[in-house]
């Protein structure tokens, strides 16, 4: 019996020593390195776009490497700080250019590049990362010239050794022309009490308007490129005088300002001394119906612009979703010169709202050139299946740029067609704005954008589910929760803009976040689209 014990007692060890053997070889597997390229750049974000004297830095991240050559540019335009079979190196650009930097990279096996989904039939993949440095900024002519009211340029105003002001009629618009290296997209600076009327860098031309009588005018205007950052500033001073004018009277804009004040811009600067408030109607339309006719409290100048009237309307306030209009009636109202206004009725507000994206610092107008708006991220959404995504001059409501969109025709996949959706991307990282609720409409928001129809998608295809038309769709991305619209655009007129609206409420608040555009095709032909001017405001409704 202890014989029989003492044997299975042998047994029971030596199946013991068996499984714990058995165990530890089982829970080994060999790990499989894929072969896979995949390299980082710190300036993709831009486009590999730097500056003079700046530096890149690339990085090789790839799995199953056996060897790699980084390949530079020779001569003294590149200094290198690494060694070229480095993971990671480092190249300063020391002239404007182009630049190609080469990678040559030996696998394991044969290799994936990129998001791929198949093998190459190689171990050996070369890539070409291309480096453009701009020159800096630099102006090198700059002309000025009267606007006239059909567009065409009138007599140019001299900008070099200026002795004494040019006079000019009050109210005028200078138009200024110029030429300038590097490439700069933006016009800041001082005006001294001029307003900057509209900008274009693609025709190299700025507009600022002239409104206060008597007063001589300087200009110190800045032209800049963000990305990579450049800039050179004007200065002139005391350039022009502005004097008594022959022109009209005119009404301008009917608009409320930031304390939703109603605000009429006229054509050039008044007599504080001939306002009158009893000659000025205010009528608001609510949403549910309403009529209110608010009393004028007061009626003075805009202290920074002699050429705007506000109305103070005591406790009565302007929501988002009131329809207002203004009226006045022809008076004792006048110019600085004597120019009498004429009367204008029901002529409609325009409810002032802060551009949320613009005040972020955001890309809402497609101008920054260091911003990339990519299809197919995130991916989850739907995939890329544009045929075009570019920011071009051919088509713009805001600025010299507009996004450019097409989307091929409907493939079948999917309930809800070929649904592209194209987010902004800055160095890599998703593009985002800062965001907060506002003290009286909390997290309600209107999202606005302009919308250049090209091609329309022609009809649905038949294959489509549930037969819908193509729509897109502008998110507040992602996160924030919300309906966002779907606005049909299928089948719609050619050649022509929309302006598209939608209001909505942020569930999900967060410090910031980002947009992205849907465009979900069911056409059997492209949908083309240009977008430009997307606004997302507050929305405070009437309570």
């Amino acid at each position: 019996m202890k014989s029989i014990l003492k044997n299975s007692y042998i047994f029971l060890a030596s199946l013991f020593l068996l499984l714990v053997g058995c165990g530890e070889v089982m829970n080994n597997p060999e790990v499989i390195t894929p072969n896979h390229s995949v390299i980082k750049i710190s300036q993709s974000g831009n486009g590999n776009i730097i500056n003079m004297n700046q530096h890149i830095d690339f990085a090789d991240v790839s799995q199953g490497v056996e060897s790699r050559q980084w390949i530079f540019p020779g001569d003294d335009t590149v200094t290198v700080e690494g060694n070229p079979e480095d993971v990671q190196v480092r190249g300063v650009f020391h002239m404007v250019g182009t630049y190609d930097v080469k990678l040559h990279q030996v696998f394991k096996g044969n290799a994936y590049v990129g998001t791929e989904e198949t093998p190459r039939e190689t171990n050996e993949i070369d890539t070409v990362i291309t480096v453009t440095v701009m020159p800096k900024v630099e102006l090198k002519s700059v002309k000025a010239n009267i606007l006239n009211t059909d567009g065409t340029l009138g007599d140019e105003i001299p900008l070099e050794n200026v002795e004494t002001p040019k006079d000019i009629p009050f109210g005028s618009v200078l138009r200024f022309t110029y030429q300038a290296e590097g490439n700069p997209t933006q016009i800041q600076g001082e005006f001294f009490g001029a307003e900057l009327l509209a900008q274009n860098a693609e025709m190299g031309t700025f507009d600022v308007k002239y409104v206060t009588l008597d007063k001589v005018y300087s200009i110190a205007p800045v032209f800049l490129r963000p990305q990579p950052m450049s800039s050179d500033t004007l200065a002139v001073v005391d350039f022009v005088k502005c004097v008594r004018s022959d022109e009209p009277l005119t009404l301008e804009e009917v608009a409320s300002n930031a304390s939703q004040k109603p605000t009429i811009k006229f054509s050039r600067g008044l007599n504080a001394n001939s306002l009158n408030k009893e000659d000025f109607s205010v009528v608001i339309q609510t949403a549910k119906g309403a009529t209110i006719n608010p009393e004028i409290v007061d009626a003075f100048l805009d202290p920074d612009d002699a050429s705007k009237v506000i109305l103070d309307l005591g406790t009565e306030v302007i929501y988002n979703d009131d329809m207002v209009t203004v009226s006045f009636t022809e008076g004792r109202l006048e110019s600085a010169d004597a120019a009498r206004a004429t009367s204008f009725t029901d002529e409609e507000l325009e409810v002032y709202s802060l551009n949320l994206l613009k005040e972020g610092g955001f890309d809402y107008d497609m101008e920054d050139a260091s911003v990339n708006w990519n299809a197919g991220q995130p991916d989850w959404l739907g995939g890329d299946f544009t045929n075009t995504l570019e920011k071009t001059s051919e088509h713009v409501t805001s600025g010299s740029k507009s996004l450019k969109i097409s989307v091929n025709p409907y493939n079948g996949v999917g309930a809800w067609g070929n649904g592209t959706v194209v987010s902004p991307f800055s160095n890599g990282e998703l593009h985002r704005f800062p965001y907060s609720p506002h003290p009286d409409a909390g997290n309600k928001v209107k999202i606005s954008f302009d919308l250049y129809l090209e091609e329309n998608s022609g009809n649905i295809d038949p294959s489509v589910p549930n037969q819908f038309a193509t729509n897109i769709r502008m998110y507040i991305n992602w996160g924030a929760g919300g309906a966002e619209k779907a606005h049909s655009i299928g089948g719609l007129p050619e050649g022509q803009w929309y302006h598209l609206e939608d209001v909505l409420d942020i569930t999900n608040v967060l410090e910031s976040f980002s947009m992205a555009i849907k465009i979900a095709q069911t056409g059997d032909k492209n949908c083309t689209v240009h977008i430009d001017n997307i606004n997302v405001s507050h929305y405070q409704r009437r309570p």
